[in-house]
């Protein structure tokens, strides 16, 4: 074979074989598909609903994992230790969530601190958390100080006021304080502890200024005064009697500082028309201090509260004897602010009025812990429950979530808080 037809051969197998090697080189790179997105939302829950914590399974990314061009922001290894930290700062708040062509969902989330900012893989239903995220509690119920009044403010600048306790939520705010004045007084309406550091927070008003309540913690917080032990100076005994006039039990009211009139001196034998500014608070301590196995009676003595004096006189309240039934009162929340919702605020200036089948959901016999199903009774997914209208135009829907977190491990015979989000 001559010199010609052998280079003419080679070179043409040649040929071939570089068609045949770039056909096949592009048949792999065009065997891998990336995933596409068919929807991309921003989240519209309440925004407790949506923190979570990072469980180091999944990283996070600059856009879906799976799709063309995603970058790491932050490794699994990071992630894992944001979600075992000890801080609450390094919680995260998801905001957006999308699904891919393939049925992943991801979330769009941002730490509490700002420092990562990204997606996430997040399971397969858009109905819960799930894959490299959780739902957190950033809070947990507290129990409430035996002396809720008379508190007064440490430092405003050190320990200030807060809409949520700071680092609770994402970009938590605090309270506008501009009324506030050197002095003022404060009640504990709530008690909290942050669920990492287990640091207790308390939510208080303060009694000169109405707009001014939110989260404090509890150290940046004076006790009251004189407030803890009874004296002849300072309290007034109720005196609780059944229908034969015999004593069934007693409870000694500490007059508060918060409960005089401007300029009133707290002394033995005062009238209490003279010192205090509305018989309220001894009112209200009559109706929490009933002894067990006792309603207050219908039927009272005609006693004047004003002529009852202070260390000297003992204040007789009838009772009758009680069933063991455990029943739950119901208040009610704004998601939105924390605070609660006033009647006035409502149309009918009323709550809704339950009947007698619909309050035995909230009865029992004994003091267990309440089932959580409670909340998915048709009371409050169509029912009375369900929506609350304001006079204002504002519509309110139950919360089931916040609503839960509120009343984790509640009893019968605990007040419950219905929490509701203002949706226009």
């Amino acid at each position: 074979m001559n010199s010609g037809l052998k280079k003419s051969l080679y070179l043409g197998l040649a040929a071939v074989s570089m068609v045949a090697a770039s056909s096949l080189t592009s048949t792999k790179a065009s065997a891998k598909t990336y995933a596409r997105i068919t929807s991309n939302k921003t989240m519209t829950s309440a925004p407790e609903t949506r923190n979570v914590v990072t469980n180091g399974s999944n990283a996070l990314y600059t856009k879906a994992g799976t799709l063309r061009g995603a970058r790491l922001v932050a490794s699994k290894y990071t992630l894992q230790s944001y979600g075992n930290s000890k801080s609450s700062t390094k919680y995260f708040r998801a905001y957006r969530v999308a699904t891919t062509n393939k049925g992943s969902v991801y979330y769009k989330v941002v730490s509490f601190n700002g420092n990562y900012r990204g997606w996430i893989y997040g399971g397969k239903s858009t109905n819960a958390f799930a894959g490299g995220v959780q739902s957190a509690n950033t809070m947990a119920n507290a129990n409430m100080p035996t002396i809720t009044t008379g508190y007064t403010l440490k430092d405003i600048n050190k320990n200030t006021l807060w809409v949520n306790p700071k680092w609770s939520q994402y970009k938590a705010q605090q309270v506008d304080m501009s009324g506030y004045k050197a002095g003022d007084t404060f009640t504990v309406t709530a008690a909290a502890t942050k669920t990492r550091e287990g640091y207790l927070y308390y939510q208080v008003s303060d009694n000169n200024n109405a707009t001014i309540n939110g989260w404090v913690y509890a150290d940046g917080l004076n006790a009251p005064t004189n407030t803890n032990t009874a004296t002849s100076n300072n309290s007034l005994k109720i005196n609780y009697l059944n229908a034969s006039g015999q004593s069934v039990g007693s409870y000694q009211w500490i007059i508060q500082p918060t409960d005089l009139k401007s300029g009133a001196k707290l002394t033995n034998g005062a009238k209490l028309g003279d010192i205090l500014n509305t018989t309220d608070s001894l009112t209200a301590a009559v109706s929490k201090n009933v002894p067990a196995g006792y309603t207050i009676s219908k039927t009272q003595p005609n006693t004047n509260l004003a002529d009852l004096t202070v260390g000297s006189d003992s204040y007789a309240v009838y009772v009758d004897r009680a069933s063991a039934q455990y029943t739950s009162q119901l208040t009610y929340y704004s998601t939105n602010t924390n605070a609660q919702i006033n009647a006035g605020q409502l149309i009918g200036n009323t709550y809704p009025t339950l009947s007698d089948s619909e309050r035995a959901l909230f009865s029992s016999n004994g003091q267990g812990v309440m089932a959580t199903s409670i909340f998915d009774n048709a009371l409050f997914t169509n029912g009375k429950l369900t929506i609350l209208n304001g006079v204002d135009g504002k519509t309110y829907y139950f919360d089931k979530n916040r609503t839960l977190a509120a009343n984790a491990n509640a009893r019968y015979g605990d007040t419950l808080k219905l929490y509701y989000i203002v949706r226009n």
